[in-house]
Formats: structure tokens, sequence, C-alpha cells
């Protein structure tokens, strides 16, 4: 299959970190081949790690989009707590 678009939730949950890793590649490699990929989760060092941007949700209201290659935790999380920015929209 070719996708054009991939959606992964909360991949990893219940697997080990060796098992983790495996995926975060395979999704990588969906990436460098120019796939869309939606990735929810709550891990923010995985976040930051794999997302080129990053959609934060507080409230059900989008509260901001970083770019998930320069943006840190602490701008993340207080996009979280709505203390970073209103709602967007």
């Amino acid at each position: 299959m070719n996708p054009t678009v991939l959606m992964s939730a909360y991949a990893v949950r219940g697997l080990d970190i060796n098992a983790s890793y495996t995926i975060y590649d395979l999704i990588n490699q969906q990436k460098e081949r120019g796939v869309a990929v939606i990735f929810v989760g709550e891990d923010l060092d995985v976040l930051l790690e794999l997302s080129d941007r990053i959609l934060v949700l507080c409230g059900g209201k989008v509260s901001g989009i970083v770019d998930g290659r320069t943006a840190d935790k602490n701008e993340v999380g207080l996009l979280m707590t709505k203390v970073g920015g209103g709602a967007i929209g």
C-alpha cells in the first residue's frame, strides 16, 4: 500500500521501549516518503521529536499550533493550560 495519510493515536501505548522505537522509526520512514502523518500522543518528548507541527487542544478547542522543530515543553505546556494563548478559531 502507498498511503498519502497515516493517522496514529497512542501507537506505542503498552509496548516496551524497543518496540516503541521501532514504531517511531516506521513513522519517520513514512514521513520521509512524503506521507502526511497525523500523530496523536501524550508524551511531549516524543511529540517534539517526531513532529513538524504540533496542534495543542485545551478545553476541546485549539489553543495553539507550534513548530515542532523549535518549540519546547514549556511553550506546549502553557498552551495546554491556555496560559500561553487564547483559543484559535
